[in-house]
């Protein structure tokens, strides 16, 4: 029986020298990992090659060799016999993986990472060998896990012998792996951002990606803009503490273009590349600056049409009907300073985007919407406007004349404001032919952009201008009448329409008091003109003091809630202890410096003013348990809690006997719930 034994287990290691090349399978929890070799046998002083494979669940997926925001890269710690190495993983390219604000480089699906080995001419020919590994990674889907295992890979030496099945696996992985040519780039800190010049790329490599591979060169997470130049393309980036705390001479990048062919750049430091003139990119990239005048004035004249313009337009257009029959004189100056509004404002707007773009900031058109406050006050004002075409006020002469009221009434002064109201509303909306010109004038010399804004502009203004310049048309506008009682009255409801879209607006861009500023300001605007309306010098004072209120309260509104430092302390069973027995709420954060989710909870909840004031508030102890590295008393707690990775949260609340466990995706209204 024992001599059986022995035959069999001869045989069994046999076949394995004799047939494929994989170490056995093993699953780490949520993949599975072997390595796998194209040679069942290697003679002494080769080379050959040996890939790690791993297959994920799902969508879970690891990291690049440049992680990203958060992740660390795949590693593998080799146990190699004497006379025999391996080289460093050979990556192919990565996927983006966006998690809220976090931007990571990603690995999914079933990933091959080749290494080669190299076998010295002194190993005995008769002698087998084995390869060991073990191999750390982590996978993230909405939660982030470390996981590893040992793999273990005979290979025979002697005379050549290939496995063919596994052979086209591996080559076929090989022809992934991005590889060097003629392409060299420089990258630069210019007006704060880094600038990539890069030439010599292949021939209809078109908009790549950039993927750096020494992290943190850039912040990955702010965009990253791409531009063709006369010569070669041009990528800028925004900065990261890996650059700012010593430049590095060179690096390496992984650009990958559209079609999934990838390539390796050596990117130089000490010199600048010179690549020519930026192309404009886009529908922008085949007009030239004849063709974007027209577009833009053509784009002007039909933005007349769209519908947040149309209550703005509405006002000029009443205007006009109202004094069609009267001087030719005053229609035509109205005309002309409605003009000028339109042309001053357009002008102002491309020189604060030129100035914003040199400084080395990305904005567009309609950028001023970004801005709460801005929203917010536009949202009063549209409401006042329709208050005042429904009859509700009526304010005096001096008054009106300001413009911001009755922009409708007429008059220079009047009429200009309305021109600069509706371009302000305008820029939401984009008409056709825009799309284009805009782009082009952003991508070109400043001139070029003031003269297609200015064209955009005068398209804009230019109705206006033809009924006051041609009789015919203005013998065609309806004569005055009772008619146009109602048709102010009309117009309040289009002016109450885009108040409240701007409203909606606001709901998305500011904090969670926001809308509730807004609808304060409505009331005490409300009040302030109720008053106004009434006699008295002590109504028209506080009529006047309730306006001002209602101004200040979009004016004072909050940006989104800025980043902080939230003073935390390092978790221990101790310290849950001690704070609880001081009768104080205790927050734990199970995280990690490679959980993506934890980073975005990070960044959007945890390190944020309110969030810090929300703590100093309730007296809560932040205590932070780092799994960053392996810390087996961390895991025990996690497991205690059922989570096998990170994200975990636990609230203790003074009086409760356990903790809450809150959701993986944290906000900060779970979190003021569940602490007060």
């Amino acid at each position: 029986m024992f001599r059986i034994s022995i035959l069999a287990l001869c045989f069994w290691l046999t076949a394995c020298f004799a047939h494929a090349r994989q170490s056995l399978p093993v699953d780490t929890g949520n993949t599975e990992i072997m390595l796998v070799s194209g040679h069942d046998t290697a003679p002494p002083g080769s080379k050959f090659t040996v890939a790690l494979r791993l297959e994920f669940e799902g969508n879970w997926y690891t990291y690049w060799r440049n992680a990203g925001d958060s992740g660390e890269a795949v590693n593998i710690v080799w146990d190699l016999p004497d006379g025999v190495s391996a080289g460093p993983i050979n990556w192919p390219a990565p996927k983006v993986k966006t998690v809220g604000p976090i931007v990571s480089y990603g690995l999914d699906g079933v990933t091959w990472l080749p290494v080669e080995i190299t076998l010295d001419e002194t190993l005995d020919p008769n002698r087998p060998i084995t390869l060991k590994a073990h191999v750390y990674f982590l996978v993230c889907d909405t939660i982030c896990i470390p996981e590893d295992g040992a793999l273990s890979l005979p290979i025979g030496i002697g005379a050549v012998k290939r496995n063919e099945t596994h052979a086209a696996q591996i080559q076929a992985a090989e022809a992934k792996i991005p590889i060097s040519g003629n392409a060299r780039g420089s990258a630069a800190l210019e007006a704060g951002k880094i600038v990539f010049n890069i030439v010599d790329l292949p021939k209809d490599f078109e908009t790549p990606q950039l993927f750096p591979h020494a992290n943190p060169i850039i912040t990955h997470s702010d965009p990253v803009r791409f531009a063709q130049a006369e010569t070669g393309v041009q990528f800028t980036a925004s900065p990261n503490y890996g650059w700012d705390n010593g430049t590095p001479e060179s690096f390496e990048a992984t650009l990958v273009a559209a079609d999934g062919r990838a390539i390796v750049v050596p990117i130089s430091t000490d010199i600048r590349i010179d690549i020519g003139a930026l192309k404009p990119t886009g529908s922008s990239a085949n007009i030239g600056i004849i063709s974007a005048i027209f577009g833009a004035f053509m784009g002007g004249l039909i933005l007349n049409l769209m519908p947040c313009v149309f209550p703005i337009i509405s006002l000029k257009a009443l205007s006009l009907a109202k004094t069609a029959h009267g001087e030719r004189g005053a229609i035509r100056r109205d005309a002309w300073a409605y003009t000028a509004g339109v042309l001053v404002s357009f002008i102002i707007f491309a020189v604060v985007i030129i100035s914003l773009i040199a400084a080395g900031g990305t904005v567009g058109w309609g950028f001023q919407l970004q801005s709460p406050w801005l929203v917010a006050l536009l949202s009063l004002l549209l409401f006042a406007i329709g208050l005042n075409l429904l009859g509700v006020f009526e304010l005096g002469g001096r008054v009106q004349n300001v413009g911001s009221t009755r922009l409708g009434a007429g008059g220079p002064t009047s009429s200009f404001m309305t021109g600069v109201l509706a371009v302000i509303v305008a820029t939401p909306c984009t008409a056709p032919f825009m799309a284009g010109a805009v782009g082009f004038a952003l991508a070109s010399s400043s001139i070029t952009t003031l003269l297609v804004f200015s064209a955009l502009g005068f398209g804009f203004a230019l109705p206006f201008l033809l009924v006051a310049y041609i009789p015919r048309l203005l013998a065609s506008l309806p004569k005055p009448g009772p008619w146009m009682k109602t048709f102010r009255q009309f117009l309040a409801f289009p002016m109450f329409a885009a108040a409240i879209w701007l409203a909606l607006v606001l709901a998305q861009q500011a904090e969670g008091d926001g809308m509730k500023r807004l609808l304060y300001a409505v009331l005490a605007l409300s009040f302030g003109i109720w008053l106004l309306s009434l006699a008295g010098p002590l109504k028209k004072i506080i009529g006047l003091t309730s306006i001002a209120i209602a101004v200040a309260f979009p004016v004072t509104l909050a940006v989104p809630d800025a980043a902080a430092k939230v003073p935390s302390k390092p978790w221990s069973a101790d310290a849950v202890t001690t704070a609880r027995a001081e009768n104080r709420p205790v927050f734990v954060d199970f995280t990690a410096a490679w959980c993506v989710t934890c980073k975005v909870n990070e960044g959007l909840v945890l390190n944020r003013k309110r969030t810090a004031r929300l703590f100093e508030r309730t007296d809560t102890e932040f205590l932070i348990a780092d799994w960053t590295k392996k810390d087996d008393v961390i895991a025990a707690e996690l497991e205690r809690f059922g989570r096998a990775g990170v994200p975990l949260y636990l609230v203790y609340k003074p009086g409760a006997q356990d903790a809450k466990i809150l959701p993986q995706i944290l906000t900060y209204e779970i979190l003021k719930d569940a602490l007060e």
